[in-house]
């Protein structure tokens, strides 16, 4: 089984990461299983340094990535691969690249919160960079997850502190991480503790933590290889997705080419 793991900029702009996830998975994956991960564009430069993590400032700059994510999709699928997993919180185009292929494609963000669902009552996304916080809750909803999802706690911590982790020195990120927990569970009721940026899901994993006060602290990365797995068994037993609707109904190849040759758009 081949799987495609799609990221955002940091996959690539945080030297360390693409190595911590593969590291991750392998210690769950099935022998026959090949995974590949992949930034949104595979190249690690100043510009892809810079913009790491601003674009979800703003909701033009975020359809970017939400564009190159459901290209890459497609391009799994041409080169043979049984399914995708989308590894960023946000899930981003995660919608419409269900609508466009036939392979299972997965969403860290959407699967982190139906697994909760089945080990508590209560769960909430920790998570770094507020200015994802209109995106998250507009996801919580769309899903219907507001009565068993809390606000998003946001760690005192940044990127910076972040790639001290990856590099060995985890103090400051797993105190933030810490506080920021028994803040949402004292307050909130949380007994689901959900790592926000997948980064975080690495640097816990790494660190060995699983709860925290009681509470269950969720590692994504087994649900989403082991529901990847399973929609691809599903599949081979013919079993797809709805194509009724205007979310789910896959486009006829003519009329998407007939739109791509009108806005000149590459095939």
């Amino acid at each position: 089984m081949r799987i495609w793991e799609q990221g955002l900029v940091a996959t690539y702009s945080l030297p360390g990461y693409k190595e911590l996830i593969l590291e991750h998975y392998d210690a769950f994956k099935r022998p026959e299983t090949v995974i590949e991960v992949h930034g949104v564009r595979d190249v690690a430069n100043e510009t892809a340094a810079r913009i790491a993590g601003k674009a979800v400032q703003f909701s033009y700059l975020q359809r970017f990535h939400d564009t190159q994510v459901i290209e890459n999709v497609r391009r799994a699928e041409r080169e043979g691969f049984d399914a995708v997993i989308i590894g960023a919180m946000q899930d981003p185009g995660l919608a419409v690249a269900r609508t466009v292929v036939d392979i299972p494609v997965l969403g860290y963000g959407e699967v982190s919160l139906l697994v909760a669902c089945m080990h508590g009552s209560r769960s909430g996304f920790i998570a770094i960079n507020p200015d994802m916080d209109p995106t998250l809750r507009q996801m919580i909803r769309d899903y219907g997850m507001e009565a068993r999802t809390a606000p998003i706690a946001y760690m005192d911590c940044g990127y910076s502190d972040l790639h001290d982790a990856v590099n060995g020195k985890p103090g400051r990120f797993l105190s933030a991480f810490k506080a920021a927990s028994q803040k949402t569970m004292r307050e909130h009721g949380v007994d689901v503790l959900l790592p926000g940026q997948t980064i975080i899901t690495e640097l816990l994993w790494r660190a060995g933590i699983k709860e925290l006060d009681g509470a269950l602290v969720l590692d994504p990365r087994l649900p989403l290889l082991r529901m990847a797995e399973m929609l691809v068994d599903m599949r081979k037993a013919g079993f797809g997705v709805s194509r009724r609707g205007f979310n789910w109904a896959k486009p006829p190849k003519d009329l998407e080419k007939g739109v791509r040759d009108f806005y000149g758009s590459p095939d």
